[in-house]
């Protein structure tokens, strides 16, 4: 059965984004951290529409930044996912900023705060916990094979866990060997090649059937097909090529020539974030350049 790439960013949305799969998300935040969830709300569901001038204009870079990543709240926390294919500058900041933003972002939230004895509402009481959970399709860890890591507040000279459990912060690597559950094994599967085995919940079977090619529209699947096509082509120039542009640098000659070639592509990419007004931190983490690089391009 064809599918659309389960790694592209609008499978990524449709699956884990849409009103219609909310049990699918709940099964993926079960899976991964062991908890309930009710009362779900998906911030800025997936809709095609939000994929169509992007599309139309080729502005794949703005697209990186507005539709990668899931956010959803739920009665007792906050959820936030993002899917990264291959490795990128300063993720590990990245991925801190996130559900650390996240979780200020809720201080003094109307309808979330307790009233004290006088009936005044008590701003921190609104803070609720936040998970997230990072899906890489590289080794990030290098130092072992578990698949999946989880990181929260935590005093290591004591051996003591923070008061609350206010923040979890998770990566789960795909190319990992050990995989703690069946089912975090079946969403590897799942990512990897769109396909899992008969024995899966049914949330996981419908994330599958979701991005079956008999399942989408005929828009749906050339948008998808646009957007994983320029994808690749930006990661390919930007990470891979920059990268061995870097090492060929280092010879002489036609070498050289490339090398200097694929940085000046790289320029271009800044030269269009800066145009549109991108914070400067976006387009250090896009291109790789150093800021006192971008500064001379302005």
């Amino acid at each position: 059965m064809e599918r659309i790439s389960p790694m592209g960013d609008l499978a990524f949305k449709k699956v884990f984004a849409s009103e219609e799969n909310m049990d699918v998300l709940c099964g993926l935040i079960h899976d991964y951290f062991d908890i309930s969830v009710d009362d779900i709300t998906i911030e800025n569901p997936y809709s095609i529409e939000s994929y169509r001038e992007f599309v139309k204009n080729k502005e794949i870079i703005t697209l990186r930044h507005t539709l990668t990543d899931i956010a959803a709240s739920f009665k007792t926390a906050d959820f936030v996912s993002e899917l990264q294919v291959k490795r990128t500058g300063f993720f590990d900041e990245r991925a801190a900023y996130y559900p650390f933003e996240r979780f200020t972002r809720n201080y003094n939230r109307e309808g979330r705060m307790v009233l004290d004895s006088d009936g005044k509402p008590i701003r921190y009481s609104s803070l609720i916990p936040v998970y997230s959970l990072n899906i890489l399709g590289y080794n990030h860890f290098q130092e072992d094979k578990d698949a999946l890591r989880i990181f929260e507040l935590y005093d290591p000279k004591r051996n003591k866990r923070f008061g609350k459990e206010l923040l979890k912060i998770g990566f789960f690597e795909l190319k990992k060997e050990n995989i703690e559950t069946e089912n975090q094994r079946r969403w590897r599967d799942y990512f990897l090649t769109g396909e899992v085995d008969e024995d899966a919940p049914e949330y996981i079977k419908k994330a599958s059937r979701t991005i079956e090619y008999a399942n989408l529209g005929e828009e749906e699947r050339n948008m998808a097909s646009a957007v994983e096509k320029a994808e690749a082509t930006y990661q390919a120039v930007l990470y891979g090529s920059y990268l061995e542009g870097k090492d060929e640098g280092k010879a002489e000659g036609k070498a050289e020539g490339r090398a200097e070639g694929r940085a000046e592509g790289i320029y271009e990419v800044a030269r269009k974030l800066l145009r549109r007004n991108r914070p400067m931190a976006e387009i250090m983490e896009d291109t790789g350049l150093t800021i006192e690089e971008i500064e001379k391009l302005k």
